[in-house]
């Protein structure tokens, strides 16, 4: 519900909100998700240490309360400084309230060896409303205008989603009498069970900016954010640019959220048996080739097979993400060392999108700012090789460690 409506359907509102609220400039509308990145780095530390010591589900909630405003007031919003202010400040808050780090630190809560397939399976509601919402969406704005359509988000956030999460979320295993990974699992399993100290070392912000993996994992999903948030919002109006009609535009990024939902249970095996690295250059080899090949692409068919490709790419991104922040740095402190983590990101978040925009503005193609990606993307393959691999890989040498003391 968070991730459908806020980034996989942005891009079909692009065209129309630019023309409506700043003459026809995509960078003037692609500041305004700048300025909810600031907002949401801001918050991101504070909160992570409140998650990591209370409750998840209270902060969701809260989050959700803030973005169905936050949908109502974009609904009647009539200037670009009123555009900012909402998007900025309302879903710069709101979405870091009830986006991934908050959901992601209650499924380390309650999984331990399962962490991989967990949460990648967790994630996987995100990219299966990306499969549904472009089309929908496209329908609703082309049919009766970008505002009913936001008044149908807040409306759909509210009716559905506030029920699921006060009535059905659990903050902790011990809340209905169990351990992470279920007794059973725990109990059957007995020989894996392998104390790692480090999984529960308790960070503060400063020890992390001393970690090498920390900086490490930035600058890997650092890059990956600058391409994801630059897909999201533009890859819709470069498709209508190349010639393809809007249902056309909306079934492409509805084919990448496809493979990006059944990519994910790959990345979360790979995960739980080799670990962060092999997931990761998998993760960031085919982002790179898909947006060479968005480059080039001039055809419906061939924009499909990008897509494909792409969304494949980043089925591992959320996932591999906390994995790698959850082995390298600990459990204890997940949510804290997201927060902190976003500061690290945020340069690469600021950039992307209005650059993006910035060159086609001044081209009238994304076809550079495409190339300049898919370079970010392989540098940032130098950084696996200083994170901690984790998984099933990693409890083997701990136990092999142990049984030689």
């Amino acid at each position: 519900m968070g991730s459908g409506f806020f980034s996989y359907s942005r891009g079909m509102f692009l065209p129309a909100l630019a023309e409506n609220l700043a003459d026809g400039s995509r960078m003037s509308i692609s500041i305004g998700f700048s300025f909810a990145a600031i907002v949401g780095a801001a918050v991101s530390p504070a909160l992570g240490k409140f998650l990591d010591e209370h409750s998840p589900r209270l902060v969701l909630l809260l989050g959700i309360g803030i973005v169905t405003v936050s949908y109502l007031a974009l609904a009647n919003v009539g200037t670009l400084w009123q555009f900012y202010l909402i998007v900025g400040v309302g879903f710069g808050l709101g979405m870091t309230f009830m986006g991934g780090m908050t959901w992601h630190r209650n499924v380390f809560f309650w999984f331990d060896h399962w962490r991989g397939r967990a949460i990648a399976i967790a994630v996987m509601g995100s990219s299966l409303a990306g499969i549904m919402m472009p089309p929908l969406v496209t329908y609703i704005v082309d049919t009766y205008g970008w505002r009913l359509a936001y008044l149908s988000f807040a409306a759909s956030t509210a009716v559905i989603l506030l029920p699921v999460v006060y009535f059905f979320l659990k903050d902790r295993p011990a809340d209905v009498g169990e351990v992470r990974d279920g007794r059973r699992y725990v109990s059957t399993h007995t020989a894996e069970m392998v104390e790692d100290k480090s999984d529960s070392r308790i960070w503060t912000w400063q020890q992390l900016l001393g970690n090498t993996a920390f900086w490490s994992i930035g600058l890997i999903f650092g890059a990956q954010f600058c391409v994801f948030g630059v897909v999201m919002l533009h890859m819709f109006g470069h498709l209508l640019d190349i010639g393809l009609s809007s249902t056309q535009g909306a079934l492409v990024l509805s084919v990448t959220a496809f493979f990006a939902a059944f990519g994910k249970p790959v990345v979360g095996v790979v995960s739980d048996f080799w670990g962060a690295r092999v997931g990761i250059w998998m993760s960031l080899i085919c982002q790179a080739l898909a947006l060479l090949l968005f480059a080039h692409a001039d055809t419906y068919a061939l924009s499909i097979a990008a897509a494909g490709l792409y969304g494949f790419g980043y089925s591992g991104m959320s996932p591999l993400r906390s994995f790698a922040i959850s082995t390298s740095v600990g459990s204890q402190s997940f949510a804290l060392a997201t927060g902190v983590l976003r500061w690290v990101e945020l340069p690469f978040v600021l950039v992307s999108s209005p650059l993006a925009g910035f060159i086609y503005d001044a081209t009238g193609s994304y076809n550079l700012a495409f190339l300049v990606l898919c370079g970010l993307l392989l540098v940032a393959c130098i950084g696996p090789l200083f994170i901690k691999v984790g998984g099933a890989r990693e409890r083997r040498r701990l136990q092999a460690q142990q049984g030689d003391a």
